[in-house]
């Protein structure tokens, strides 16, 4: 309400200013037409009693005299064309200025909008002149975020596309040789099937993640809001997450700067962004053999640290890391590859929490940092799904 109030004054405001100007020439004009038309009445007043007195007694000269309405309709028309002039030179750049705004108006509406429109001096016209050149980089703007939108999309129909396509190509391959060769050894149509099964689960699991990612990124997930202890939350998904790290050959370390530490969220989301982060660490950390999981409570935040010696992400691939879809070129390979939404997910989960996420990667380790307050403090209504763009990505 206070901002359309602001608007509605800074409108009201520049119309009265425009006003104000237009008064001011009007005003002028009339000054400067009084006084030349004084002027000229004086000069031909004396003029036609000069004539008069060398003995010029035409009807003219009697006319002027005597103050005909001749006269007067000629000295009125006089003023009016003195006025007319005085305000066409007074008005003359605010014209210019209007023809350049139609001009551009014109243009712009005929998809133009690269249009300059850049007037000098200030004034309501300036005003103008401003408000549709930042129409114009709205519109553009409005525009790239279509455009990116709609790229968005086809990644999205070819990403998801090729990972669904590709277990779904094993599974069916799997159960035609299973239903043409009917001489199969029992071990034999025992592995098929094991394949076939374990290609499945992974189908469910990219189409979960798929459904999760969107129902975050727009959100239509109410978030359940209670106190729980982030200590022994996330030191028990590192227990249950044991057999993943024997399975890769893994060593890990849990530590904490206190036994417990109560703060407020959305217990089955943090699980979700706390199992992500491991799982991240567990795929693409085995080359370096450890992980480490550090969580240090604040007065007011808690921090989370998971930490691999794996393969180190390059420079300029930290920024894409958190994009959905994006994956860094070495893990694109069947054994670690996902849907690219794994850290899409761990993002919005984070930013729904109002904290933030970030990443580094060195010789020293590829460490994620998730900082989360303690207390969690509610969007105002009407502004809640506004910070979830799906933005977010994976290894």
């Amino acid at each position: 309400m206070r901002q359309e109030e602001k608007k509605n004054t800074i409108t009201h405001h520049s119309g009265r200013g425009y006003m104000l100007q237009l008064l001011f020439h009007i005003g002028l004009s009339t000054l400067v037409c009084m006084v030349l038309e004084v002027f000229f009445v004086t000069n031909i007043t004396a003029l036609t009693d000069y004539l008069y007195q060398t003995g010029d007694e035409s009807g003219m000269v009697q006319g002027f005299r005597s103050g005909s309405v001749i006269s007067i309709l000629l000295y009125v028309l006089l003023g009016i064309l003195l006025f007319s002039l005085t305000f066409l030179l007074l008005q003359r750049k605010n014209a210019r200025d209007i023809e350049r705004i139609a001009r551009a108006v014109e243009q712009i509406s005929a998809g133009d909008l690269e249009t300059e429109l850049s007037l000098e001096g200030e004034g309501e016209l300036q005003h103008i002149a401003e408000s549709i050149s930042r129409m114009e980089r709205d519109i553009l703007e409005l525009l790239g975020r279509e455009r990116g939108a709609e790229q968005s999309k086809t990644e999205l129909i070819t990403n998801v596309a090729h990972d669904l396509r590709t277990p779904l190509t094993s599974i069916l391959g799997y159960l035609e040789l299973l239903r043409k060769k009917k001489g199969l050894d029992p071990e034999q149509r025992e592995r098929y099937l094991e394949i076939a099964y374990t290609k499945a689960k992974r189908l469910q699991k990219l189409i979960e993640e798929l459904f999760g990612f969107t129902k975050l990124s727009y959100g239509r997930l109410n978030m359940n809001v209670r106190q729980l202890d982030i200590v022994r939350l996330l030191s028990q998904l590192v227990e249950e997450s044991y057999p993943s790290f024997e399975k890769q050959g893994l060593s890990y370390e849990f530590t904490a700067n206190c036994a417990s530490c109560m703060m407020e969220g959305d217990p089955d989301l943090l699980v979700r962004l706390l199992d992500n982060l491991l799982s991240n660490a567990i795929k693409y950390g085995a080359e370096g053999k450890r992980v480490i999981v550090r969580l240090r409570a604040e007065k007011k935040r808690v921090t989370i640290k998971v930490v691999n010696y794996g393969y180190v992400i390059p420079e300029e691939e930290l920024p894409l890391i958190f994009d959905k879809f994006y994956r860094v070129e070495h893990s694109r390979a069947e054994g670690t590859g996902g849907t690219g939404l794994g850290l899409a997910i761990v993002k919005n989960i984070t930013e729904m929490h109002h904290g933030t996420i970030s990443v580094s990667s060195d010789l020293s380790g590829t460490c994620f940092t998730v900082k989360l307050p303690l207390r969690y403090v509610p969007e105002p209504e009407g502004f809640g799904d506004t910070a979830m763009e799906g933005k977010g990505g994976s290894l």
